[in-house]
């Protein structure tokens, strides 16, 4: 994907993930946010603490093209990411010689936006892109899912051992005294977990769904579908359907899925790409799910 990104020529990236308790918390939780400003990555998960460029003109302007269509994202001057974002930008714009337009979608803190909201969102990214008096290629990406099961305690849990995380997760990261051992704590959770459940049915029919372009069916999922099916991690699918709202009509290639219990998730790669030729070749998009 490496290769095929610096291959298509793409100028600017508009990276759609989502946050994992990092920088948003249940004391200040947007459905969708969108980074105008500077950015920088939080350095988790032993990715690189990144000062990511943004494309501030393009930022701004999908900002007001939202507001102008029925889109009230939340937005920031000062952006901060986790390996949502971040592992995306290290395998594909180590170097960050491609600037970035960095968008949050809340996966984590039910209520979440529905499916349906987010393809809508990725119908006015799509309007917006193509409205801008640029002739810069932008790649689109979106980054997460599929299936897994993140050991994160839900909210109204009782149970004694998930209390200081729970407090943590209400009241926001300013809750946290110990830095180093939050971090710690949280990476602990995760990597304690030799292996883990996967859906590899469900995942394999999420990308048939993907592939056939049957849209009207994942528009419908609920988010309590998606968390029986594909665990409260693959709630991360809402990225998906961001793209999907953006390339309705592009030409749709499954480069990869592994089941991965080892991983604790399923892991797909899906390219997309434009659909004839001599059509406006301003977008150049694809996803990946890591």
């Amino acid at each position: 994907m490496n290769k095929w990104l610096k291959d298509a020529g793409a100028d600017i990236l508009v990276l759609v993930s989502d946050d994992h308790f990092n920088s948003y918390f249940y004391d200040h939780m947007p459905s969708f946010t969108i980074g105008i400003g500077e950015c920088e990555g939080w350095g988790d998960w032993r990715i690189p603490k990144y000062k990511i460029p943004v494309q501030q003109e393009l930022a701004k302007h999908i900002l007001n093209s939202g507001l102008e269509n029925n889109i009230d994202f939340a937005y920031t001057l000062s952006m901060k990411v986790d390996h949502g974002h971040t592992q995306a930008i290290y395998f594909l714009n180590s170097e960050l010689d491609i600037p970035v337009v960095p968008i949050a979608v809340n996966t984590a803190a039910p209520p979440l936006p529905t499916m349906d909201r987010c393809f809508q969102l990725g119908e006015v990214l799509r309007k917006a892109i193509e409205s801008w008096d640029s002739n810069k290629k932008v790649a689109i990406i979106a980054s997460g899912g599929i299936s897994h099961w993140v050991p994160i305690p839900k909210i109204d849990s009782q149970k004694p051992e998930d209390q200081q995380l729970i407090h943590v997760l209400k009241n926001g990261r300013q809750e946290i005294e110990q830095l180093d051992e939050y971090l710690k704590t949280r990476e602990t959770r995760v990597t304690s977990l030799i292996t883990g459940p996967v859906n590899e049915e469900g995942d394999r029919e999420f990308l048939r769904l993907v592939k056939e372009k049957d849209f009207a069916s994942l528009r419908k999922w609920s988010s309590e579908y998606i968390e029986e099916h594909f665990g409260n991690g693959g709630q991360e699918i809402h990225n998906w359907l961001v793209l999907l709202g953006a390339l309705q009509n592009f030409n749709v290639e499954i480069r990869f899925y592994e089941p991965i219990p080892e991983w604790v998730t399923g892991m797909a790669i899906v390219q997309f790409s434009q659909p004839v030729k001599g059509e406006n070749k301003k977008s150049t998009e694809f996803e990946v799910s890591m």
